[in-house]
């Protein structure tokens, strides 16, 4: 009787796994995992550059400092921030992604736009308000100041509560929307400079609804005078 010739093991076989990348490490669900981590980390280095600088400076504060409070290694908060300036313009366009959410009530309420465009300068003021400590840091330190010149352009709310302002008649048509977007902007940041230098020694939304209402109604005398 002829001897059996051994046999080969068999291949292992892959686990059965979902068709469509659902749970692998590089399909969609993998992917939405680590993009929901990089910005939970985005969101923890800037929390913590903030609140470092509002508590010691911003000069003083270093990107180890802004890692070890935000538990992470200091490459991590480089790869997310590549330079200091970058915590302080990211801040800036936080502020301006809460003004989009008050234009777009402000625009399903259908209400004046001039008073849309005072709703924006007062959350402007109570957000200036509630980060007193940080916003003086950083407008005595300079910083603030380059952070408009460093992407923190005129917010996108402004821009379009004075463009539905010019749809509807409420401002004049022959005015190009995106230089009165500016003239606001610039008043709430030359009255937000003085508000700081100054201690807050004014109701800053009191200085901002002022400068609106000269905008709104002009320079000129009022007709028939």
């Amino acid at each position: 009787m002829r001897p059996t010739a051994p046999q080969e093991p068999a291949a292992p076989q892959e686990p059965a796994g979902p068709q469509d990348g659902q749970g692998r490490p590089d399909g969609p669900a993998g992917q939405d995992r680590r993009g929901q981590r990089r910005s939970a980390t985005r969101e923890r280095l800037l929390a913590a550059a903030l609140d470092l600088f509002a508590a010691h400076g911003y000069a003083a504060t270093t990107y180890d400092h802004i890692a070890e409070r935000a538990d992470t290694g200091r490459q991590t908060a480089f790869n997310h921030f590549r330079r200091k300036e970058d915590f302080v313009t990211a801040w800036v366009r936080q502020r301006h992604e809460l003004l989009d959410r008050q234009e777009a009530a402000d625009a399903a309420d259908g209400g004046p736009v001039v008073e849309a465009l005072a709703d924006e300068l007062r959350a402007l003021a109570r957000l200036n308000e509630q980060d007193y400590a940080l916003a003086k840091e950083l407008h005595d330190s300079g910083v603030l100041h380059a952070a408009f010149g460093l992407g923190a352009a005129t917010p996108r709310a402004i821009l379009a509560t004075v463009t539905r302002g010019r749809q509807r008649g409420e401002i004049r048509p022959d005015l190009d929307p995106a230089a009165v977007a500016d003239l606001v902007f610039d008043c709430y940041a030359t009255a937000l400079s003085r508000w700081l230098a100054s201690d807050a020694a004014f109701p800053l939304a009191d200085a901002l609804l002022a400068r609106l209402a000269v905008l709104a109604a002009g320079f000129g005398p009022p007709r028939g005078a």
